[in-house]
């Protein structure tokens, strides 16, 4: 078995779009179809930006035996706006690995003091245990979601 972690690419973005569906469908929210729905069509957004504005990105994904498994977008080198691991592969350290890599580049990228993001009702855990705490959000976000940040 061969993991990378490696820059995404252009040629990955139809990949990355069936994987993030993939995911969100199968996990990320259960059962309200048009969250999923808006979720995939925020996550299409965002996959656009980056396209567009790439130099303004830390976009990684973690590939096993050369299959994408997971991918961690940043933007503006601050703001994580998605993490995605296949289900099958959750609890097997992926996640984590991806936030370290992204962590790790976006501090050198940024001036600002922290990497913030929305989690999904069912990453908050996780990321508490990467060292992301609860922070005021002025935004409505979807049911059970919360800001987060980490200080760099």
């Amino acid at each position: 078995m061969i993991d990378t972690i490696q820059t995404v690419e252009s040629r990955d973005l139809d990949e990355l779009r069936m994987l993030t569906e993939r995911v969100i469908v199968a996990d990320t929210v259960t059962g309200d179809l048009a969250l999923q729905m808006e979720l995939i069509h925020n996550v299409h957004q965002n996959l656009d930006w980056w396209l567009a504005n790439r130099e303004h990105c830390c976009h990684l994904k973690y590939t096993r035996d050369g299959q994408t498994v997971a991918v961690v977008l940043v933007k503006n080198f601050w703001n994580l706006c998605s993490l995605f691991v296949v289900p099958e592969l959750h609890r097997q350290g992926i996640g984590r690995a991806l936030i370290l890599a992204a962590i790790q580049q976006c501090r050198a990228l940024t001036d600002r003091s922290a990497i913030r993001l929305n989690s999904a009702p069912n990453a908050v855990a996780f990321y508490e245990s990467i060292g992301f705490y609860p922070e005021v959000c002025t935004r409505t976000l979807p049911p059970g979601f919360k800001a987060m940040a980490l200080q760099l």
